[in-house]
């Protein structure tokens, strides 16, 4: 499956949540935020699971929580390139934090992310669920 279509699925996927969407300018800096922090905790964790550690739930979950916060965004309006950009700086301040309050961070937006996830309808949530384990096979299996 191409990225796009995943993104498709996602966005599609979360097309009728219930709960309220960041949207603007200030929920997309937001929603960046979190999902560089989710990055980050995604490519330690991915590299947990190579080594042969049990970590592949909490990764799942790390990753699911990113494609929930992701698909609020694109349907509040964000696009492509403002995402990319966006994230590339959030990335860059994430890497800026101290240990500590990079922790708070992951913790809080794995936390805003499966709330999203939560309130999404059963066939939603398997679609998010599936683009999630899509993504973390990828992450698990490349060089």
């Amino acid at each position: 499956m191409t990225p796009r279509l995943t993104l498709a699925t996602a966005t599609l996927a979360l097309a009728c949540l219930s709960g309220p969407v960041l949207a603007g300018p200030q929920g997309a800096s937001h929603a960046a935020a979190c999902v560089a922090a989710l990055k980050a905790q995604e490519a330690d964790l991915a590299a947990s699971v190579k080594a042969g550690e049990p970590h592949e739930p909490v990764l799942i979950k790390v990753v699911r929580s990113g494609i929930a916060i992701i698909g609020t965004q694109y349907l509040a309006g964000l696009r492509e390139g403002e995402a990319r950009e966006l994230l590339k700086a959030a990335e860059h301040d994430f890497q800026a934090l101290a240990p500590e309050d990079a922790q708070l961070r992951q913790s809080t937006c794995l936390q805003e992310g499966e709330a999203l996830y939560s309130k999404a309808s059963p066939l939603e949530q398997s679609l998010i669920s599936t683009a999630a384990q899509r993504r973390v096979k990828r992450l698990t299996t490349s060089g």
